[in-house]
């Protein structure tokens, strides 16, 4: 029942346009060298963990609406964070209101958490920006929300790595088998090398000068730069996330 009138009350703030970019400065504090660097920070971020998350700074907070109220629109109009998994964050800056808020999107509610998105404002934000560093201010938050979030999506039951490892090794950690095996593996991996490339190539099986050398002659061709797919560009298009699940807004 409160879900439809949540939808149709959300529908009539007036949002800006859903950004472009990572990083969108509309109050023009931001120095453009520092916005192309948190820029693809965050870009790199998404690439590697799939979480979202975006920066919007501005002066004032659009009239008819809080700052809690755009913020759950926003996170869903403007699609932050991955479809079905909703994890995505905004860091939000409106200089002449003097508030900020970071909103969260559902699926990291786990990690980012009210409190911690209440410290990362309070604690690490607004000395920041009382001093006018607001590019340095923007970049400790977005470490810190990339802290708290890398991990979202393999959480673990409290027991590192190497804990883990350990355990459940230890019992063939003492057999003298086991100690040679990786040095069994070796040895029978760089004969056979060794093989191809002298008896192998008498034979004519194995032409080192071939199209599948690499230009140094080695037998092992690497690949070329063709093999990343990112680019340079830090244009940002949204992942479909519908909801925000907290966060916590602050003044200075």
């Amino acid at each position: 029942m409160f879900a439809p009138l949540l939808t149709l009350f959300l529908a009539s703030i007036t949002l800006p346009p859903k950004p472009d970019h990572f990083v969108t400065d509309r109050a023009g504090v931001l120095p453009a060298d520092r916005v192309e660097a948190i820029d693809a920070k965050l870009k790199s971020f998404e690439q590697s963990t799939s979480t979202q998350v975006i920066v919007y700074v501005d002066k004032k907070i659009p009239d008819g609406t809080t700052l809690e109220e755009m913020g759950a629109q926003a996170i869903r109009e403007w699609g932050v964070g991955q479809k079905g998994k909703d994890n995505g964050a905004i860091v939000f800056i409106f200089t002449e209101d003097r508030k900020m808020r970071i909103e969260v999107g559902y699926g990291l509610e786990g990690s980012l958490t009210d409190a911690r998105s209440r410290l990362i404002t309070s604690e690490l934000m607004k000395p920041k920006i009382r001093a006018g560093d607001y590019a340095g201010a923007v970049d400790a938050a977005v470490s810190a929300i990339m802290n708290f979030t890398s991990g979202e999506e393999h959480k673990g039951g409290g027991v590192a790595v190497a804990q883990a490892n350990v355990a459940g090794t230890n019992h063939n950690n003492n057999s003298p088998l086991f100690l040679l095996f990786p040095l069994f593996m070796f040895l029978g991996i760089g004969g056979f090398i060794v093989f191809m490339l002298t008896y192998g190539r008498k034979r004519g099986w194995v032409n080192v000068s071939s199209s599948s050398s690499s230009s140094d002659g080695s037998f092992f061709s690497s690949s070329s730069d063709s093999s990343s797919s990112s680019d340079s560009s830090s244009d940002f298009s949204g992942g479909g996330g519908d909801g925000g699940g907290g966060g916590s807004s602050d003044s200075w």
